[in-house]
């Protein structure tokens, strides 16, 4: 048996194991999450390398008969040194994680690892406005490896397609929480206003903000960046986006609750 071995990680968490030794959580394409202990006092050169956020080449060493996996080695290939500097940054990468680790990675490692890689390698590049809509890219993919993704691109009654021209971007469609569907500015004509304000399954959103999440959903990454939203279509999103998740694992996301006002 082959105790030693190799993969990709991602460091999320650290955490002291008595005086010089660090209980590490990370996170791989393959075994997905692990729990390892990082050996070694304040000086130790890996002490410096595996960092929250920090990203690379992982050496691990398994000891079966006493449950435990050692780090040996990390080789960093990218340093996200701005998530400490920012706040939403921060923020946003801890929702991540949270979900990572409250989700089991959706159920697929590897899909999972190739996408936190891709949002946190962006967001190192890019400033808070872009990271903001990067974090929008980010959870409306998790949202579909989860498996509950809504049809953005269709009124789920009527069939109608949102990019149908007869649509101006600032019509206010809706959101359905108890169907988890989405319904064009022609059927929400259909439900009158006291009707409207009675339910509280549903979240107003622009048909411009609909069309957002179709782009991302039918256009490449590197096509998606490329599109903008207001704030009013941020916001919208954000509500939707947040409210799904939670539903979907029966609890509180402990990073949306800390990092309110902040995310």
């Amino acid at each position: 048996m082959n105790r030693s071995y190799s993969s990709k990680a991602i460091i999320f968490s650290l955490k002291p194991q008595g005086e010089n030794n660090s209980l590490i959580t990370l996170l791989t394409p393959d075994k997905g999450l692990i729990y390892a202990t990082l050996y070694g006092g304040p000086k130790s050169r890996l002490k410096s390398l595996v960092s929250q956020f920090n990203s690379g080449n992982i050496w691990l060493y398994d000891t079966p008969e006493k449950k435990q996996t050692k780090i040996t080695d990390f080789e960093v290939t990218n340093y996200h040194t701005s998530f400490s500097q920012n706040l939403f940054k921060l923020y946003a990468a801890s929702l991540a994680c949270e979900l990572a680790i409250k989700t089991h990675s959706g159920g697929s490692n590897e899909s999972f690892f190739t996408l936190i890689s891709g949002f946190f390698d962006g967001m190192e590049l890019c400033n808070e406005e872009q990271s903001r809509l990067g974090l929008i890219r980010f959870l409306w993919r998790f949202i579909k490896l989860l498996g509950i993704q809504p049809d953005s691109s269709f009124c789920a009654y009527c069939g109608t397609s949102i990019l149908d021209t007869a649509f101006e971007n600032d019509m206010q469609s809706y959101y359905n929480k108890v169907e988890n569907i989405f319904a064009c500015p022609r059927c929400l004509s259909h439900i009158n206003k006291a009707a409207q304000e009675k339910n509280t399954g549903l979240i107003g959103v622009k048909v411009s903000a609909l069309r957002y999440l179709t782009g991302i959903s039918v256009l490449t990454p590197q096509e998606a960046r490329s599109l903008v939203i207001d704030k009013e279509d941020y916001n919208e999103l954000r509500e939707i986006i947040f409210f799904l998740l939670e539903n979907a694992l029966g609890t509180k996301l402990n990073s949306l609750e800390t990092g309110m006002g902040i995310l």
